[in-house]
C-alpha cells in the first residue's frame, strides 16, 4: 500500500484500469475472509467492529429497498469498498508488526512525503505534471489543473489514486511520520514539518491546509505540558509560519491575493456550498428523518444542489444524515467516535499521536466533503502504527510488572 501512488500512475494513469485502491479493497475482503476462516479463535471483535458491522448490514438491508441490490447484486464493487475497512481492521488486530516493518515504512514515508513535496512544486511551474484531473472528469478540459497559481487544487503525487487521497492519505502520512519523529526524538522533525506544510498549502484546498494545522497540534500533546514546553513550541511555530511564508513567497505566492482567490474565494459565508449544505439539510432531512431516503442522492436533492451551485450536499454529516436518517447515522457516526476515542486513549499511554490525528484529520474532512469510507492508505497505516505503538507498550508494561513482582518477592 505504501507504493500506492506508484502503482496508481502505471494501472490508472497509463493502463488505463483502476487505481491501487481497488485493488487493495479486494484484496482485503480476500485475506479478511481467510483470516475468519483459519484464525476465527483468534479474533475478537471488539465494540469499534461489532458496531462498523452493524452499519454495513443496514447498507445492505437498504440495498434491498432502494433497488441497488437488483442492479448490482450482493456482491459488487461497492460492497468490497464497504466491507474492506471493517476487514482491515480485522486484519490488523491479529497481525503483529515487526520493528523491522515499521523501520521500513518510516523510510518509504520519507520518501513519499519528499517526493510529494517535489511534484507539487513542479505542477506550480508545470501544472500539466502528473495531473489525474482531467482522467477523473472524463477528459473533460475544465477539471484540468489550468496553471492557476491560487486556485487550482493540486494533487502532487497522489492524484492518480483517488481525487482526495492527497488530503486522506498524505495528511496521515505526515501525522504518523511526525508522531513519531517526536517519539525518537529526531533532528530532522522541522523539515519534514515544514516541505509538509508547503505541500498542504500547495494543494490549495482549504481542508487539507487546516488538517496540517491540526496535525501539528500532537506538538502539545505528545510531551507534558509545562510552561517551557509551551514557550518552546510556540517558538517553533512562529518560526515555522515564518519560513513557510518566505518559502510560498519564493515560488511567487502573494498572500494578499491566495488570501482573495482561495482562502474566501465565493465573497462571503453565504455563498459557501457548504452554506447551501445546511440551506438542502434544513429542508429535506425532515421529509424522512428516522431511516433517511437510502441513498445518497435523490432527484429533488441533485436538482436543489445544483441551483445552490453545487454537486450534492456538501457535507458529510448532513449528507449521510438525510441518506440514511438518524439510525444509521448513528452507527457510522458512533463507529467514528469510538474508533477516534479508543486512539486517543491508547495515544495518552504510548505518547505516540500520530494516529489519533490522522483519524481527526478524516472527522475534521467530512465537515466540508462527503467521504464515508476510511479506506484510504494513509489513514490505514496510521492503524497499522497504533497497533505496533500499544503492543510495545503493554510488551514494557507487562516487563515492568514482572520486575516489581520479583522486587517484592526478593524483599520477603
Amino acid at each position: 500500500m505504501l507504493f500506492s501512488p506508484a502503482i496508481s500512475f502505471i494501472t490508472f494513469g497509463k493502463l488505463g484500469l483502476y487505481s491501487s485502491a481497488y485493488y487493495f479493497q479486494l484484496l482485503s475482503c480476500i485475506i479478511g475472509l481467510a483470516f475468519l476462516v483459519k484464525r476465527n479463535s483468534l479474533i475478537k471483535l471488539n465494540e469499534v467492529t461489532v458496531i462498523l458491522l452493524f452499519y454495513l448490514l443496514y447498507i445492505i438491508i437498504w440495498s434491498f429497498n432502494n433497488g441497488y441490490f437488483e442492479e448490482k447484486g450482493i456482491i459488487n464493487t461497492t460492497n468490497a469498498k464497504n466491507f474492506s475497512i471493517l476487514f482491515i481492521l480485522i486484519i490488523i488486530s491479529v497481525t503483529d508488526f515487526s520493528d523491522l516493518f515499521i523501520l521500513a515504512s518510516i523510510k518509504i514515508i520519507k520518501v513519499t512525503i519528499i517526493a510529494a513535496f517535489i511534484v507539487s512544486l513542479i505542477q506550480v511551474i508545470y501544472p500539466s505534471f502528473m495531473d489525474a484531473n482531467y482522467i477523473w472528469a472524463k477528459g473533460e478540459l475544465g477539471d484540468t489543473l489550468t496553471g492557476d497559481l491560487y486556485k487550482d487544487r493540486r494533487p502532487s503525487i497522489f492524484g492518480f489514486i483517488d481525487t482526495n487521497e492527497v488530503g486522506l492519505s498524505f495528511l496521515p502520512l505526515l501525522s504518523i511520520l511526525i508522531g513519531y519523529l517526536i517519539a525518537t526524538n529526531s533532528r530532522y522533525l522541522l523539515f519534514f514539518v515544514i516541505i509538509g506544510g508547503v505541500t498542504a498549502f500547495l494543494t490549495n484546498t482549504r481542508y487539507i491546509m487546516i488538517g496540517y494545522l491540526l496535525i501539528l497540534m500532537q506538538f502539545f500533546l505528545a510531551k507534558k505540558s509545562n510552561f517551557k514546553s509551551i514557550i518552546k513550541y510556540l517558538s517553533i511555530s512562529i518560526l515555522l509560519s515564518i519560513i513557510l511564508y518566505f518559502l510560498l513567497r519564493i515560488i511567487g505566492y502573494n498572500l494578499n491575493d491566495w488570501y482573495a482567490n482561495r482562502l474566501l474565494s465565493e465573497g462571503s459565508l453565504k455563498e459557501t456550498s457548504r452554506y447551501f449544505a445546511w440551506v438542502n439539510f434544513v429542508r429535506f432531512f425532515p421529509e424522512q428523518p428516522l431511516f433517511g431516503t437510502g441513498v445518497h442522492m435523490t432527484r429533488e436533492i441533485q436538482v436543489a444542489s445544483n441551483e445552490a451551485g453545487s454537486s450534492q450536499i456538501h457535507v458529510g454529516y448532513l449528507s449521510h444524515l438525510v441518506s440514511y436518517g438518524v439510525f444509521g447515522s448513528l452507527l457510522l457516526f458512533g463507529f467514528w467516535f469510538l474508533l477516534a476515542k479508543r486512539l486517543f486513549q491508547k495515544s495518552r499511554q504510548t505518547m505516540f499521536y500520530g494516529s489519533f490525528f490522522a483519524i481527526l484529520v478524516f472527522l475534521w474532512a467530512n465537515a466540508t466533503l462527503v467521504k464515508y469510507s476510511m479506506f484510504y492508505y494513509g489513514i490505514i497505516f496510521s492503524l497499522v502504527f497504533d497497533k505496533y505503538f500499544y503492543s510495545k507498550y503493554l510488551i514494557q508494561k507487562e516487563k515492568a510488572n514482572r520486575i516489581k513482582i520479583s522486587k517484592q518477592n526478593e524483599s520477603t
